[in-house]
Order: C-alpha cells, then structure tokens, then sequence
C-alpha cells in the first residue's frame, strides 16, 4: 500500500486530499480546457484575417480533434480505471503543451491539423474527460456533486478572466502570442502538478471517498484498495444493456451540436452581426461568466435534486436560451443573451461527468465514459463545422441556431426518461 496521504493546515483537521485532485482537475480544464473552447473562439477572426484560410478550414481542426479524443478514449478508459489518472494526465500535459507551443509556428493547414487536430485532440483525453472525471469520481461520493461542481469550472474561469487579457495581448501581438503562452503554462505548470498530486483513488492510502473515516468493519476493505459496495458497480457490458445510458446519449448527442458549435463561433457570430472585436470579445467574456456562475448553480441542482433533475432541466433550459440567443438583433440583446446561455453551458461538463458514476458506480467509470464520449462524439466534432458551414451557405446563423434549440428541447424528454437503472439480482 502507498504511504498515507495527509496535509495539515496549522492546527486543524486535516484537509481531505481529494480536494487536491479537484484543484489540479480544475487547472486542467482552466488551461488546456480554454485551447479549443475560449481560446480559440477568440483566435478565429485573427487567424482568419492573417492565414487567409476559410472559416470552415479552421474550425474543421476541432472537428478532427474530437474525433481523436473520442477513438482515444475509447481505447485507454480501461487503463484509467485500472491504474488511475497520474501518468496519463501528465502525458498529456506535456503533449498538449508542446502542440500549443508549436501551433504559435504553424503556417500551413497540414501543420495546424496536425498540432490542433491530432496533438491537442488527443492530449484532451487525459486532461479533460477521462483524467479529471475518473480521479474525481473515486474520490468523492456523497460530495461528488460539488467535486465536479468545482473542478468543471475552469474553463468558465479562464474565459471570465483570461479573454480580456488574452485578446489586449492578442492585439498587441498577434494570435500566435495566444498559443504560446498557453501551451508554456500547460507544459510547465499542469504537467508537474498533475505528477505530484493525481492518485488513483483513496483506498490506496488508507482513506475513504469525502475523507469518511472508515467503518468498525471497513478498514480491511480501505486497506486492500478495494472500493466500497455502497454503490452498485455495473461493467461497460452491464451499463449497455440499459434503456437508460442510451436515453443519455441520445440526449447528449442533442445537445452535443450547440454545446461545441455556439463557443466555437460566438466571436465570429458577434462580429458578423455588426459587433466590433473588442465589444465581442467583452461579450464573449459575459459568456464565461454565466458559465462560471452556472457551475455552482448546477451543482447545487445535482447535489440538492440528483442527477436526474439536473439533466433534465438542462436540456430544456438549453433549449430555451439558444431560442433568445437566435432572436437577440441588437449588440446590446446579443451581450445580454450570452449571460444565459453560459448558464446552461455551464452544466454541461459537471452533469456529463457525474452521471456516470451516479447511475453505474466509480469502479468502471473510465470504461463508461470512454465509450460513451465515442457516441456523442459525431454531434460534438459536427458542432463547430454545421456553424460554420451554414453561416457560408447561407450568411446567417438563425436557421442552425432554430434547429439546435429544437433539438435541446427533444434532449430534455431523452433526459426525463433516463430513470436510475436498477440492477437484477
């Protein structure tokens, strides 16, 4: 067994450690989270205007990036489960960190793809889906909620308070300024952090999820590394064959083309409207700070009422949003109707990553959500390009905006059905 994990803080209690891993989850999203989300939101017009590529050439890079994660994290979920989060998020760290470095440098659309759609894609596997959500669910149970409540606002955060700073050094500089600061703090921050701090889950040193102190009869189990039965653990196979994983899905895939496609083209929607770059990018801002008040907001609602509601309220408050977000047509509304549609956004990683370890316990949840992020991944990759593409089609937004909302609506009875499956036997 490892050596106990204990950190005091003067002379109170010790801090549970898994708040560790929430904080270094949280960086995880915060830094390399930003890379195909706010970043590059803001990176779009500058790269566009200085490559000349078409908007539809950059955006495809995070289409061939998700489908990367995807194939990837459905190959290594297995190894997550089996020897925790640490080697694989530091890896990642690194790899991604250097991408982003090299994409400061890039020049050709072989070059881009290659560093933004192969290298980042495939360093998000391990810093945003299966590391952060598998490290976290071992760690926690009761206060899985406000685990993932915490650790799934980074990216919200970084684009309250880094997008302004961002886009003055962008526009003091260039968009390649943008890339290499980043991915210098990915490589030279989160990679050791994640090394030093990541564990695969408490029983390895003596410890039990939320820092429980363990049972008259648990203490053997703790001290084997074996996870408490006090959730019903399912297999990928077991998960399957339920009527609910698959509502899920089909929900997630719903909302899966909003979810990427509306943050990846919010600068470009803004200035196309009329918006200056600085006003949209303060717009752009006010979208990350509804997302970063959705995550306690989401969190409170999982915690409080369960996944279930919280899923739920989701896809129909998504709905909603993206309806006011289409009929905004004036700067003034389309600022306004960034804030809301942060909110929902917001709930987007806390409810997907919970979910899984809520309905099919923390003992296959990387396995899960590995294939899992497989199925949603056409919506997700499709997302950003469908904007795209439809704006140069068609030089407008309103049509592929009606059709989100109406889907996220759709979403939002897939999640009402979606009950907790209940095991036989």
């Amino acid at each position: 067994m490892s050596r106990p994990l204990s950190f005091r803080r003067g002379g109170r209690a010790p801090l549970f450690y898994g708040w560790r891993i929430v904080a270094v989850s949280f960086l995880s999203l915060f830094i390399h989270g930003a890379a195909t989300s706010y970043l590059f939101g803001l990176l779009v017009v500058p790269m566009e205007r200085d490559l000349g590529w078409s908007r539809a050439t950059l955006v495809g890079a995070l289409t061939l990036a998700t489908f990367v994660t995807a194939g990837l994290g459905m190959l290594i979920g297995p190894m997550f489960d089996r020897r925790g989060a640490r080697a694989g998020m530091t890896l990642s760290a690194l790899l991604g960190g250097a991408c982003l470095i090299l994409l400061a440098f890039a020049s050709t659309p072989w070059q881009y793809y290659a560093l933004l759609g192969v290298g980042v894609g495939a360093a998000r596997t391990g810093l945003e889906n299966l590391g952060p959500r598998t490290a976290i669910a071992n760690w926690f149970t009761r206060r899985r909620a406000a685990a993932f409540a915490w650790s799934s606002g980074g990216r919200a955060v970084f684009g309250f308070t880094m997008v302004p700073l961002f886009a003055i050094l962008v526009d003091q500089t260039s968009w390649r300024a943008g890339w290499g600061v980043l991915g210098a703090a990915e490589a030279l921050i989160l990679a050791p952090l994640a090394w030093l701090i990541i564990r695969r889950r408490p029983e390895d040193h003596g410890l039990l999820p939320d820092g429980d102190p363990p049972a008259a009869s648990a203490p053997a189990a703790a001290r084997a590394g074996a996870p408490p039965e006090s959730e019903t653990q399912w297999t990928r196979g077991e998960a399957l064959r339920t009527r609910t994983l698959w509502l899920i899905v089909l929900g997630l895939v719903l909302t899966g083309f909003p979810a990427t496609g509306i943050i990846a083209n919010m600068v470009p929607y803004f200035v196309d409207e009329g918006l200056s770059l600085g006003f949209a990018s303060g717009a752009f801002a006010f979208f990350g700070f509804g997302a970063m008040f959705g995550r306690p907001f989401w969190g409170y609602v999982a915690g409080r009422f369960g996944v279930h509601v919280g899923l739920t309220l989701y896809g129909f408050g998504y709905a909603l949003v993206i309806a006011l977000y289409a009929l905004a047509d004036s700067q003034w509304t389309l600022f306004a109707a960034a804030w809301p549609v942060g909110l929902v956004v917001g709930g987007a990683q806390q409810l997907q990553s919970q979910a899984w370890p809520d309905y099919y316990g923390r003992r296959h949840v990387g396995a899960i959500t590995g294939l899992t992020i497989l199925l949603v991944t056409p919506a997700m990759a499709a997302g950003p390009l469908v904007m795209a593409a439809a704006f140069e089609a068609a030089g407008s937004y309103g049509p592929v905006l009606s059709v989100y909302a109406a889907g996220s609506f759709l979403a939002g009875f897939c999640f009402l059905l979606a009950k907790r499956p209940r095991k036989r036997g």
